[in-house]
């Protein structure tokens, strides 16, 4: 709990911040990172304020920001209704099934905490950095706190150095959001592994691009998306002609139609890109 409430009091910093500085588009980022993050409860909300934070924020000017906003309020007195009406009914049902000569028991299961101290670097906005990586690399299964704590650190300094130039600037808050929002994507857990296992270096991987740092889905799907735009993209003198010269790896069917383009340079030989009459199917080869 006290993780996730430092989380939520973070966040919830940031969001004000970002709200009397009028960037609509580092608010919308923090309302998704409190949709993802915070597991509200009655207790969360009223100590750290949030709901107060954000709902100030439904009747922005910026229709992205108020519509999140309201989603957000909306999700969690939903999900806060329903833990009261789970709480009584639960109640309701123990004191049904507790014997007249016994006492309701006060033992509560016992829970692994591990304390992190965050306020190492003697900056409220390096720390506050410094948890936002902590919490996108602790996703990750089976992830000792002190290995992700140390990767968290080590990306955090390689951003300030090489990013910011040693200063705490634009360039390096954007950094981290984005290396954050890739860390803690559900569907790149290759990242997170790789980075916590050193097998992406901290210096490595603040420079690498956006395509690089995508999960493997994602990659696969940009590929398939440049080469149909690749297919597509023919010039007036490429003209379709049919053949039944090729025979379709999908259909078998040799119905086909193709047309050649110079896609490198001059001395290489033309690529030719067929499209199966029967499936539709694509392909090329040189």
């Amino acid at each position: 709990m006290s993780s996730l409430l430092e989380k939520t009091r973070d966040l919830s910093k940031q969001l004000s911040k970002a709200a009397a500085n009028s960037q609509p588009d580092d608010m919308i980022m923090l309302l998704k990172q409190l949709k993802e993050v915070v597991e509200p409860s009655e207790e969360l909300i009223r100590t750290t304020k949030i709901g107060v934070t954000v709902g100030k924020l439904r009747t922005h000017s910026d229709n992205r920001v108020s519509e999140l906003a309201k989603d957000l309020v909306k999700s969690w007195k939903t999900q806060i209704e329903k833990q009261r009406r789970e709480a009584t009914s639960m109640d309701k049902s123990k004191k049904e099934a507790q014997p007249a000569d016994t006492k309701p028991s006060t033992t509560t299961p016992s829970t692994k905490s591990i304390d992190i101290n965050f306020e190492v670097l003697n900056d409220k906005v390096r720390n506050a950095c410094l948890k936002l990586l902590y919490s996108s690399l602790e996703l990750q299964e089976d992830a000792e706190p002190k290995t992700v704590f140390a990767s968290a650190m080590e990306i955090e300094q390689a951003v300030y150095a090489r990013i910011g130039g040693g200063s705490i600037n634009n360039d390096y808050r954007s950094k981290v959001r984005s290396l954050s929002l890739n860390l803690k994507d559900k569907n790149n857990p290759e990242l997170r592994q790789k980075v916590l296992k050193g097998e992406i270096p901290a210096e490595t991987l603040v420079v690498m691009r956006s395509e690089e740092l995508a999960s493997k889905v994602l990659k696969e799907q940009h590929e398939a998306l440049r080469q149909q735009n690749l297919h597509n993209a023919k010039g007036a003198e490429a003209q379709e002609a049919e053949t039944d010269a090729f025979q379709c790896g999908k259909c078998k069917q040799k119905k086909t139609r193709y047309y050649q383009m110079q896609t490198r340079s001059a001395d290489e030989p033309m690529t030719t890109f067929v499209t199966c009459v029967n499936c539709n199917h694509k392909w090329k080869f040189s």
